[in-house]
């Protein structure tokens, strides 16, 4: 991979803004399909979010901006007061679209904070003006994350990462994968692990996607092998994404990660996260106040099948928690825009 622009030719936007609808990748078809969805009404924008059409925090803020952009558009009448109320009730249904990733929120509220106008017309334009720039601004800071990250990353390295944190979790270039892509442009050799990350598969259905788009030297594990490559020197760095880190550093991620957290502190392999600084939630002073999804236990039970069997008995329980806290103690560093972080300098970000 000789530069950047070739890696735009291999791994597509995930969100896409367009002249009166946003283009989004269907998540749920991959592997096998890749298929783009059109929103056209910010209701299409929250059933996307909620049946994992799109995931990852900074792809879910996107489309969460990009829902209030669509409820502008659809917007008929002509006066302002009205016009801000309509999008005030759009966001509180968006926001509640899936509780755990800070970016939707934030995306949805950047949308609209300081917006006052006399004009439906000209308040519709500055939507749309600040939509492309977030867009830009988080493929932007993508980059950078990838240029910081990739310094961690020695040729000849073996890189383990969890879920999806790559393009396809962000606009583009992704968070995690943004170090080894950018390794990759470096003319860096490297092997990348994947957690397969039950029960969505998130690894092995669109990480190893991206890989095998880019041409990378990958193989897909069990998320119960990392323990064994990590005790047999199979792994050399581990990098993660985030939904929502806390003001000391706690970091809510794909259920999993914070036993790979462990393991990794008990081995000695450096373990970073990799996120925007939308990501990071101020208001928070620590893991503890992170609020975790909790989803229907069917995706367990019914929808993962086994030789086209269901995986247990039809009245079985289960418990399905989306996320689980990582305790910023076992983290070696945040890798954001503004550099490489330890967890207890994230308030410069704030400043």
């Amino acid at each position: 991979m000789k530069n950047i622009k070739l890696l735009t030719k291999k791994l597509p936007l995930t969100v896409e803004l367009k002249s009166d609808h946003v283009l989004i990748i269907d998540q749920t078809k991959l592997p096998a399909r890749l298929r783009f969805i059109k929103l056209k009404k910010y209701q299409q924008a929250i059933a996307a979010i909620k049946t994992m059409q799109v995931r990852g925090a900074q792809a879910i803020g996107a489309v969460g901006a990009g829902g209030i952009f669509l409820a502008s558009q659809s917007y008929r009448g002509n006066n302002p007061n009205y016009f801000m109320a309509f999008l005030r009730q759009a966001a509180k249904e968006i926001i509640k679209a899936r509780p755990t990733a800070v970016n939707l929120a934030w995306g949805v509220k950047n949308l609209l904070i300081g917006l006052n106008d006399s004009s439906v017309s000209s308040m519709r334009q500055e939507i749309r003006r600040r939509y492309k720039l977030l867009l830009e601004n988080e493929v932007a800071n993508n980059i950078k994350i990838g240029e910081y990250g990739q310094k961690l990353i020695k040729s000849g390295a073996t890189v383990l990462t969890h879920c999806n944190a790559g393009s396809l979790s962000a606009i583009w270039y992704g968070t995690a994968t943004a170090p080894i892509f950018s390794a990759l442009i470096k003319g860096k050799k490297i092997k990348v692990r994947l957690d397969e990350t039950r029960p969505w598969l998130q690894g092995s259905r669109l990480t190893a996607w991206e890989m095998d788009r880019v041409g990378l030297d990958y193989a897909i594990n069990i998320d119960a092998a990392s323990g064994y490559l990590l005790s047999h020197n199979l792994v050399d760095i581990i990098i993660v994404g985030a939904d929502r880190i806390a003001a000391n550093g706690d970091t809510a991620n794909k259920i999993g990660t914070y036993p790979l957290a462990l393991m990794a502190k008990e081995h000695g392999i450096p373990f970073y996260v990799a996120a925007v600084s939308a990501t990071i939630d101020f208001s928070l002073r620590s893991g503890r106040e992170i609020k975790i999804e909790e989803r229907s236990g069917q995706e367990i039970l019914r929808d993962i099948k086994y030789r086209g069997q269901r995986v247990a008995p039809g009245k079985a329980q289960s418990f399905n928690p989306v996320f689980d806290v990582t305790p910023h103690k076992l983290i070696s560093g945040i890798i954001t825009e503004f550099g490489v972080l330890s967890p207890g300098q994230l308030a410069r970000i704030k400043k």
